[in-house]
């Protein structure tokens, strides 16, 4: 991929909200619906707001939300989300962060309110990848290091008593 492409194509990642690795962000759809809409399965909420187009506004919570559809995100890609969205099947979590345009609310939250996902699904037996959490296995892989990590800390001003991440390989 040239240069300017890969520029284009990051570009197109930001502006659609999330962020994508190159190659997945040009097949990236996403859409403006109603905080009240379900979102689809193999899509994910990548910013919150209100519009009077989906009804009355400033409630406790914003009632509008944008998606993106993930299934463009190959193995190994990623992408960034809200904490309140759908996880796609085959996706797991890398790291939490804070970004305005997840804040769901009005009101400030002492916990990271944006995720990093990696795509699982399709890598190669042997891959290895670093995932938040300690008891969420995916099928296929086995666990073979338990961490400490800042990026796997839900909460914003803390660092972790206890293991929170495991380096896993795909079996």
């Amino acid at each position: 991929m040239t240069w300017r492409r890969h520029t284009v194509v990051m570009l197109a990642a930001a502006l659609l909200g999330g962020t994508m690795t190159t190659g997945t962000a040009a097949a990236a759809t996403s859409k403006d619906v109603c905080g009240g809409t379900s979102t689809p399965t193999g899509w994910i909420e990548v910013k919150y707001w209100d519009s009077y187009q989906c009804g009355s506004i400033g409630g406790g919570m914003y009632n509008t939300k944008r998606i993106t559809d993930t299934s463009g995100v190959g193995a190994g890609g990623t992408v960034s989300s809200c904490t309140y969205s759908p996880k796609p099947s085959g996706f797991h979590t890398t790291k939490y962060s804070s970004i305005s345009d997840c804040n769901r609310s009005r009101g400030l939250s002492d916990y990271h309110n944006r995720v990093a996902l990696v795509n699982l699904t399709g890598l190669p037996r042997g891959a290895t990848k670093t995932i938040c959490g300690l008891f969420e296995v995916p099928t296929g892989w086995t666990v073979v290091n338990r961490t400490r990590s800042v990026d796997c800390q839900q909460h914003k001003y803390s660092y972790p008593s206890s293991d929170n991440a495991i380096t896993i390989r795909k079996s």
